[in-house]
């Protein structure tokens, strides 16, 4: 249990959702954000943890990916740029490199950005692995960035130790952003809605 605002919440939507419109927007911000740490961040420490005797990382990618794609839904709306809303999370909060473009499988220019959550996101949601591109480790080579054509010349390829850690900068980011702007800003009014839909049940939880 967390204290928010002199309350108990457990963090999770069906156990605080009669505490919850109690909550002020900041105070909404912050469960969120903790939530955050309690569902995502800190089970995918525990997933690292055990990379001495199982492989983590295609899990470690998909799950980032889901938490680019939920967080995502309270950044925003067309307002923010064009674009689906996951890569519109991208190109604000996480590496400039997700603006370059590598050929997609079909032969056709597309952003990394587009190429993570079409073959990465996708792929590994829909069919546990990678449709166009790769994995790589940049702890063992003496390269820049973690985003990099792929080896193979098929799309692109991504450390996922670098994708892990620049959404974690990117969650900051975010939240930073929100409550510096306020709730009356537009992404605050994003917030505020995508929060309050799934709190009242008009919005689906994926």
């Amino acid at each position: 249990m967390v204290d928010i605002e002199g309350k108990q919440f457990a963090l999770f939507w069906d156990i605080d959702r009669a505490k919850l419109p109690s909550l002020t927007f900041e105070g909404r911000a912050s469960w969120l954000r903790q939530r955050l740490d309690f569902t995502l961040l800190k089970p995918i420490d525990a997933i690292i943890e055990r990379e001495t005797d199982v492989f983590p990382w295609l899990a470690v990618a998909e799950l980032v990916c889901a938490g680019i794609e939920a967080l995502a839904g309270f950044f925003g709306n067309r307002q923010h740029g064009t674009g689906t809303p996951f890569c519109r999370f991208v190109y604000a909060f996480m590496h400039g490199d997700f603006c370059r473009e590598a050929l997609d499988a079909n032969g056709e220019l597309k952003t990394y950005c587009e190429h993570l959550q079409a073959y990465f996101r996708n792929g590994l949601a829909h069919g546990f692995g990678i449709e166009w591109g790769g994995l790589w480790n940049a702890n063992a080579q003496n390269l820049p960035g973690y985003l990099r054509p792929n080896a193979d010349g098929r799309g692109i390829a991504i450390c996922p130790r670098g994708l892990l850690s620049d959404f974690r900068q990117a969650i900051e980011a975010y939240f930073d952003r929100l409550v510096r702007e306020g709730e009356n800003s537009l992404v605050g009014r994003n917030f505020a809605e995508r929060f309050e839909a799934i709190l009242q049940g008009t919005s689906k939880l994926y």
